[in-house]
């Protein structure tokens, strides 16, 4: 048998090179990745090829021929690691074995055979791990809505691979968008169009203000959204937006500055109860959310909505907030966040 060389030499076995240290292998356990060195005696010795794949699946690709069409070595495999892509051609329509394989690695169902691509259990499991593995799946199954709603909650990107006319389908897209605001691309023309799905995808990413409808892209709340999450979706805006510096709602420090949140958003709604005008400027109560905190306070004439909403925003301690002053019904806009306050004083 083999016996160590000296670190600083190589030591030969049956004319194959191995690197230096290498131990004893009648001794030490098989290292997947020495299976390529090995000679063909070891990699058609089962129990060898046994221990190799149950440390990482893909050594089955160096095992003998017929280890690799042993259903028993190529279970263990694929458990460890989706290596369906090594096993004989007729294990990969073994239904047991294409399950475990993707329900490690969802990408192992390229290799599965035809029949198991079609069957829904099996894409399933498959793009419950992988969502893009549904570019695998067998036409039909691409156009099933659950099995997609299921893809692009894992990728949204999956939903370029799926039936076209789920591309129009809102509750698909919102599920797309959420995960991955990019997957905007693929939506139908009318959903680039429709303002809260547009509002989910660039909340998730900015960038994605660039794959909606012209019109949205000239919404200024729209755009406010999308640069929130990222400065640089403001290359987006439509020629109008971008060009118009007059507006001081759309520049870098106003955008981070900005304490109102855009309608469908997750925020603390703050209610102001008094607006007051005193000698020392405007005197305000207001409650945050469902904590019972009633911050008060003066704040200097001259001072605008946004002044009072950073202030509440303070109380609350994170995130955005909904507005809402005496008498009012909806929320401050962020778009107002300039108006002068002492104009809502009643």
């Amino acid at each position: 048998m083999l016996v160590s060389g000296d670190s600083n030499f190589f030591v030969s076995f049956s004319g194959v090179v191995l690197p230096p240290g290498s131990m004893r292998l009648a001794e030490e356990p098989l290292r997947p990745r020495m299976m390529a060195l090995m000679p063909p005696t070891f990699r058609a010795d089962r129990e060898r090829v046994l221990e190799a794949v149950r440390q990482d699946g893909s050594a089955l690709g160096w095992a003998d021929a017929k280890l690799r069409a042993d259903p028993g070595v190529v279970r263990e495999a694929v458990r460890k690691h989706g290596a369906l892509q090594f096993a004989a051609p007729e294990l990969c329509t073994d239904r047991d074995i294409v399950l475990e394989a993707v329900r490690q690695d969802g990408s192992a169902l390229r290799f599965a055979g035809e029949n198991l691509r079609a069957d829904r259990e099996v894409v399933t499991e498959a793009v419950r791990k992988h969502g893009m593995a549904l570019q695998f799946g067998a036409g039909e199954l691409r156009g099933d809505r659950d099995i997609v709603i299921q893809a692009v909650q894992q990728e949204g990107w999956a939903l370029g691979c799926a039936a076209i006319e789920l591309c129009s389908d809102c509750e698909v897209m919102l599920e797309a968008v959420r995960q991955n605001g990019r997957a905007l691309g693929c939506a139908d023309p009318a959903l680039r169009a429709d303002r809260d799905i547009v509002l989910a995808a660039v909340r998730q990413n900015g960038r994605a203000l660039g794959c909606a409808d012209a019109a949205l892209r000239a919404d200024l709340e729209v755009v406010l959204e999308a640069a929130r999450q990222s400065v640089a979706a403001l290359e987006y805006a439509s020629e109008d937006l971008r060009s118009d510096r007059s507006d001081p709602a759309l520049t870098p420090a106003s955008v981070r500055a900005n304490p109102f949140a855009v309608g469908g958003s997750a925020a603390v709604v703050c209610s102001v109860s008094e607006l007051t005008a005193t000698d020392c400027g405007i005197a305000f109560r207001a409650s945050v959310g469902l904590g019972g905190r009633e911050p008060k306070g003066t704040l200097p004439w001259g001072t605008s909505l946004g002044h009072l909403g950073a202030q509440l925003r303070i109380e609350e301690g994170k995130g955005y907030i909904y507005m809402v002053l005496p008498g009012g019904v909806a929320p401050v806009r962020p778009v107002d966040v300039n108006k002068r306050l002492a104009d809502f004083i009643s």
